[in-house]
């Protein structure tokens, strides 16, 4: 837990420093028709080790791997873009593959979205944090007859993040050298179990070639100049039981959520959300201590939190503390966090995919409706 605690608070603290810097821009009520977009590849060979969080993959502990990524970089060059963000940005997509010392995790292949913003920008040097998001496929998920150890994962496919910094070395006009040290996850989100999630830091040094530059439309806009953006939502997930796994179960609930824009790309938020997971009953009437006794399933729960707002995506990170909690702590800890992705269809409806973790451990992915008002 104090892991993802410190990443999560080097997110907020390294983002919240650039807030400030930020200028007030008419991007929002004059947005720009054009972009001009740099575009460069990057390959990196990377090692990995293996970060045995729960005591059930000790037997993982000293693992270590070893692969390589190749990224597909898209610089924003235009005034517009460092008017709005107020800092230099690249975004764009990564292919990993890392291959695990110990057969039984076999090897992984992530396809995965990131973001990357300039903490430190000079003319040949720059720092910078990466943030992703995306596809993982595991070659060797669990299996009770081939691979009955493996808790990590349970499916082929599964959702990777990954948070890291980049230091980047200019040594011609098109040519560049980096560092990467990156903090790397993928788990199905307890939709199917066992599932405890592989994390596995990694680092390496690689290499960027700039492509081309290029004048591209800017699309539509979707950003808005209200301050206060107030959510209202339903939440529903359907996941399995780690020791019942042929079984599936139902979760759901609502959520309310206020957010206040302090920049272009940044807002901070504070909600409520209430839900029930069904499989907390059916684990607690098996319990050999609990199974006597009452609990009322419903959680609920006080979130705050960051977002970054880039158009029709919206990326939040909080923490949470349940302020109704019945569920014996060995099953529910008090505090938690939420990681979520949620895409605009209109300026009042979102979609959206939404990471609860207890601990070290996904406790529910949930899908959700979102209906906003802006003020």
């Amino acid at each position: 837990m104090a892991l993802k605690k410190f990443f999560f608070c080097l997110t907020l603290v390294l983002f919240s420093s650039r807030l400030l810097a930020q200028e007030k821009s008419n991007y929002l009520s004059e947005p720009n028709q054009s972009k001009e977009v740099s575009y460069t590849i990057s390959a990196v060979p990377i090692y990995a080790w293996v970060y045995a969080h729960d005591n059930a993959l000790q037997h993982y502990k000293g693992v270590t791997g070893v692969g390589f990524q190749v990224d597909l970089n898209r610089y924003r060059k235009d005034k517009k873009a460092y008017e709005f963000s107020g800092i230099k940005y690249n975004s764009g997509y990564s292919l990993q593959y890392v291959k695990f010392s110990n057969q039984d995790l076999g090897h992984v292949l992530n396809l995965s979205y990131f973001l990357e913003p300039f903490l430190i920008d000079l003319p040949r040097f720059s720092l910078r944090v990466r943030a992703a998001g995306g596809l993982n496929y595991g070659s060797n998920p669990w299996n009770l007859q081939k691979n009955p150890i493996n808790y990590t994962y349970s499916w082929h496919f599964n959702g990777y993040l990954g948070l890291g910094l980049h230091t980047h070395f200019l040594i011609s006009q098109n040519q560049a050298l980096y560092a990467s040290a990156t903090y790397g996850h993928f788990s199905n989100g307890n939709t199917n179990n066992p599932n405890f999630g592989l994390n596995y830091p990694f680092v390496g040094i690689g290499y960027e070639h700039h492509l081309v530059q290029k004048t591209r439309p800017l699309g539509k806009v979707l950003f808005y100049p209200q301050k206060w953006r107030f959510d209202m939502g339903v939440l529903a997930s359907n996941k399995s039981h780690p020791d019942y796994k042929h079984m599936r179960f139902w979760s759901y609930g609502f959520m309310a959520n206020a957010s206040y824009r302090t920049g272009n790309l940044h807002a901070w938020t504070l909600g409520l959300e209430a839900f029930k997971d069904e499989s907390m009953e059916f684990s607690l009437k098996r319990h050999n201590i609990y199974y006597t006794s009452t609990f009322d399933m419903r959680l609920l729960g006080l979130l705050g939190g960051h977002e970054f707002l880039f158009n029709r995506m919206i990326f939040s990170q909080q923490l949470g503390y349940y302020l109704y909690n019945d569920i014996p702590k060995e099953f529910v800890g008090r505090f938690y966090h939420r990681f979520g992705i949620n895409y605009k269809l209109t300026k009042h409806f979102m979609l959206g995919l939404n990471l609860n973790s207890n601990l070290q451990k996904a406790f529910i992915l949930d899908a959700r409706m979102v209906f906003s008002l802006y003020r």
